[in-house]
C-alpha cells in the first residue's frame, strides 16, 4: 500500500460476488474496482468510501468495515472510553437518540457527547475563517468521502477545501481540551459513515468508528430493543439548530441563524449522481478562471445527507420518514433556546453564544489535507490516444458508432471501459459490443478456420464409423438369421410340446380306464376267491361223502358175501337166485368202493388245485392292489405333468409371439442400419466437400 494510501473501509465477500458489475455502475471512482477476473475485486487505495456499492449489491458481496468488535472487546476489558454520537442518530433510531446514550453507558462508556454541539463549534469556525479570509470559494468538508475524492481525483480543489475540522473532530478536540477528566480516554464515534475512520487517521484523533448498523445488529443478536433502555442526557452542552447538520443543507440552515442571506451565496448539493459532476465542473471552471457562482459549497456524498449514510439503517426509507425525527428534535431544541434568543438583541451575548465561546479557541479546530493524486497516477495509467485507439480496435470499435456508451459494463462510457482494460482493471469479455462481434466472427471466419481443423478428424472418424456400421449391419443380418433359426427351432419345440400334451391327455384317459379296470379286476378277484373258498368247502363235504359211500360199499360187500354164504347153505333153486343177487350186490359194492376211492382221490387232487388257486387268487389280488396303487401314483404324476405341459404350451406361445416381435424389430434395425450406412457414406461425401469451402 502507498504511504499516503487510505485504509480499507469496504470489504469484498468474494464467495458472494456474482460479477454483475452493479458496484462499478454506481461507483463514482470507477477505477477502484477490478473486474478483470471472475469477481469484482476492490482497490481500497483508490476508493473514496462513498458506500454506494454496499447499498447497490443485492448479494451481500460488499460490506462496510467499522470498529465495533474492538470497541466492545475493549469495554469488556475495562478500557476507559467516551463516546461521541452523530446527529443522524435521531433519524436512524426513530427519535430514541437519548436511549442510545443509555445503551452506551450500560456497555461501560464513561461519558457521551453530542456531535451536534461540535457542529455548533464548526459553524463558529466557518464564520471566523470566512470573515478573516473571505475566500472566493469555500467547499464545506464535513463529509470525509468528498474529502477523499478531492485528495485523490481533484487535488486542484484542495486550496478551496475548508481548512476546518468536521463536527466530529471539533467534538473530539473539545473533549481533549476542555474536559481534562477524559483527556486520556479513548474516543468512540457512533457514526453513520464508514469513511469517518479515514478522517480520524488524517487528524490523528479518534480510536473507534462504530456504525449505527453495528449497534442495531448488537441489539438484534442480544434480543433487545432500543426502547427498553433508559433515556440519558448528553454529557456535553446542548446544541441548537446544528442538530440539522445530518440533513441536506444542515450547514446552511445553521448559518442562517447569523446571516439571513446565506442561501444567496451557498450552493447546496448532495447525492453521488450530482455532487461529483458538480465538483468536476467546478474544478474545470477554476482552471478556466471563471468567476464562481456561489462562494460556499454545502455538499454531501449521500442524497439524504448523513441521515442516509451507508452505516445507517435508512437506505430504503423515504426522505420524509427519515427527516421527520430530525426536524422534531430541532423543534424540541428550539424551545430550549428560544426564550434566551428573544431576550437578547445580540446573538454573541445570548446563552448559546456564551456556551459556544466557552469551548471555542482560534486555530484549535484547523486542519490540513494531503494531495493523494500520485496514488491514482501510479496505479492508473492515463493512456495516450494511440494506445486508446488500439484498445478500441481490439474491442471491435473501429468507428464512432461502435462506441455505444451503453453502460452495460458499469462504466460511464466506452472510453472509461477502455482505460480500465488498459490498466488490467477489466477485460474485453465484459463489453457487450465486443461479445456480440466475437459471436458473429465465430459464426463466420472463426467457424471456417475451425472447420479446417475439424475436417481431418471428422472424416477419419466417419470412415471408422462406416467400417463399424458395415460390421454392425453384417452382425445384425447374422443376428436376424440366428433369430429366424431360433424361431423355427422353438416353433418345432412348441409343436412337440403340443404333441406331448396331446399324448399326455390320451395317456391320462388310458390311465383312468386302467385304473377303473384294475379296480374292477380286484373286485372280481375278491369274488373268485370267495367262490374258490366255497368250492373248497364243498369239496371237503364231497370227500366226506365219498368216505361214507366207501363205508356203505364195504358194508354192502360184506352183506353180499353173507348172502352168498346163506344162498350156498340153501342149495336150492331159490338159493341160486339169491346167490346171483348176492353176487351182483358184491360186484356193485366192489365197484362202488372202487369208484368212491377214485372220486376221493380226484377230490383230493381238486382240493389241492383249489388251494393253489386260492393262493394264486390271493397273490393276484395283492398284485392288483399294488398295481392300483401304482396306477394312482402314475395318475397323480400324469396330472402334474399335464399341468406343467399346459404352462409350457402357454409359455411356448408367448415365446413365439415375442420371437415374432423380435423378428419384426430385427428387420427394422437391419433396415435402419443399412440406411444409416448409406447416410454415413453421404456424410463422408459432404464432409469431403467442405474442404473446398
Amino acid at each position: 500500500m502507498e504511504k499516503n494510501a487510505l485504509r480499507p473501509i469496504i470489504k469484498v465477500v468474494k464467495e458472494k460476488c456474482v460479477n454483475c458489475h452493479r458496484c462499478i455502475m454506481v461507483c463514482p471512482a470507477k477505477m477502484c474496482n477490478n473486474g478483470s477476473g471472475d469477481i469484482i475485486d476492490h482497490h481500497p487505495e483508490l476508493c473514496i468510501g462513498c458506500g454506494e456499492c454496499i447499498n447497490a449489491c443485492t448479494h451481500g458481496a460488499r460490506v462496510g468495515i467499522d470498529d465495533f468488535t474492538a470497541f466492545k472487546e475493549d469495554l469488556k476489558n475495562g478500557v476507559n472510553i467516551v463516546a461521541i454520537v452523530a446527529p443522524a442518530v435521531a433519524a436512524s433510531f426513530e427519535g430514541n437518540y437519548l436511549k442510545i446514550n443509555g445503551l452506551l453507558k450500560s456497555l461501560g462508556v464513561k461519558a457521551v457527547f453530542d456531535v451536534s454541539f461540535g457542529a455548533e463549534l464548526t459553524i463558529k469556525s466557518y464564520r471566523a475563517y470566512m470573515q478573516a479570509v473571505n475566500p472566493p470559494i469555500l467547499i464545506a468538508q464535513p463529509c470525509p468521502t468528498l474529502v477523499s475524492f478531492i485528495e485523490l481525483y481533484r487535488p486542484e480543489l484542495l486550496p478551496y477545501l475548508a481548512p476546518i475540522d468536521s463536527p466530529m473532530i471539533h467534538t473530539m478536540k473539545m473533549i481533549k481540551r476542555f474536559y481534562p477528566q477524559y483527556k486520556q480516554h479513548r474516543i468512540a464515534a457512533i457514526s453513520p459513515c464508514y469513511s469517518k475512520r479515514r478522517e480520524f487517521d488524517a487528524v490523528g484523533m479518534g480510536d473507534y468508528n462504530v456504525g449505527f448498523k453495528s449497534i442495531q445488529q448488537y441489539l438484534d443478536e442480544s434480543g433487545t430493543n432500543i426502547s427498553t433502555y433508559q433515556s440519558v442526557d448528553y454529557d456535553s452542552p446542548q446544541a441548537e439548530r446544528a442538530v440539522l447538520f445530518a440533513s441536506p443543507g444542515g450547514l446552511m440552515r445553521t448559518l442562517q441563524r447569523y446571516d439571513g442571506e446565506v442561501s444567496s451565496y451557498t450552493r447546496k448539493i448532495e447525492g453521488p449522481h450530482e455532487v461529483y459532476r458538480y465538483l468536476a465542473h467546478l474544478a474545470d471552471s477554476i482552471k478556466k478562471q471563471n468567476t464562481p457562482v456561489y462562494q460556499l459549497i454545502d455538499c454531501l456524498n449521500c442524497a439524504m445527507g448523513c441521515n442516509g449514510g451507508p452505516a445507517t439503517l435508512n437506505q430504503n426509507k423515504h426522505f420524509d420518514d427519515i427527516e421527520r425525527f430530525t426536524e422534531q428534535r430541532n423543534k424540541e431544541i428550539g424551545k430550549h433556546y428560544q426564550p434566551a434568543l428573544l431576550k437578547r438583541r445580540s446573538l454573541s451575548r445570548n446563552k448559546l453564544e456564551k456556551t459556544i465561546e466557552r469551548y471555542w479557541e482560534a486555530d484549535l479546530y484547523r486542519r490540513s489535507y494531503k494531495d493523494r493524486s500520485d496514488i491514482v497516477r501510479n496505479m492508473v495509467i492515463a493512456p495516450s490516444q494511440e494506445v486508446l485507439a488500439a484498445t478500441f480496435n481490439a474491442l471491435h470499435k473501429t468507428n464512432e458508432s461502435d462506441r455505444l456508451n451503453c453502460g452495460a459494463c458499469g462504466y460511464k462510457n466506452c472510453e472509461q471501459m477502455a482505460v480500465a482494460i488498459i490498466n488490467k482493471l477489466n477485460k474485453p469479455e465484459n463489453c457487450r459490443h465486443y461479445v456480440d462481434i466475437e459471436l458473429k466472427l465465430q459464426a463466420s471466419t472463426h467457424v471456417k478456420n475451425m472447420l479446417n481443423q475439424v475436417y481431418e478428424h471428422t472424416l477419419a472418424e466417419m470412415y471408422k464409423n462406416k467400417e463399424g456400421l458395415a460390421t454392425l449391419t453384417s452382425r445384425i443380418s447374422a443376428a436376424a438369421a440366428y433369430v429366424l433359426d431360433s424361431s423355427q427351432i422353438i416353433e418345432k419345440m412348441v409343436e412337440n410340446i403340443r404333441s406331448i400334451h396331446t399324448s399326455l391327455e390320451t395317456n391320462a384317459e388310458t390311465v383312468l380306464k386302467l385304473n377303473a379296470s384294475s379296480k374292477e379286476g380286484k373286485e372280481r378277484l375278491y369274488k373268485i376267491e370267495t367262490v374258490i373258498t366255497q368250492v373248497e368247502e364243498q369239496s371237503t363235504i364231497l370227500i366226506d361223502t365219498c368216505k361214507i359211500i366207501g363205508d356203505i360199499a364195504d358194508e354192502t360187500g360184506i352183506l353180499g358175501m353173507n348172502a352168498a354164504i346163506e344162498a350156498a347153505h340153501a342149495g336150492s333153486e331159490l338159493g341160486k337166485g339169491f346167490a346171483v343177487v348176492a353176487g351182483e350186490i358184491r360186484k356193485l359194492a366192489n365197484n362202488s368202493g372202487k369208484q368212491a376211492v377214485k372220486i376221493t382221490g380226484n377230490l383230493q387232487n381238486i382240493k389241492k388245485l383249489i388251494a393253489v388257486s386260492k393262493e394264486s387268487a390271493a397273490s393276484a389280488r395283492e398284485q392288483f392292489e399294488w398295481m392300483t396303487t401304482l396306477i394312482d401314483t402314475v395318475k397323480e404324476a400324469e396330472v402334474s405333468i399335464h399341468d406343467a405341459m399346459n404352462i409350457q404350451n402357454s409359455a411356448g406361445s408367448t415365446v413365439l409371439d415375442a420371437l415374432n416381435e423380435i423378428k419384426i424389430l430385427i428387420g427394422r434395425i437391419e433396415e435402419t442400419s443399412r440406411s444409416l450406412l448409406a447416410s454415413g457414406e453421404l456424410v463422408i461425401v459432404q464432409i469431403s466437400s467442405l474442404k473446398t469451402l
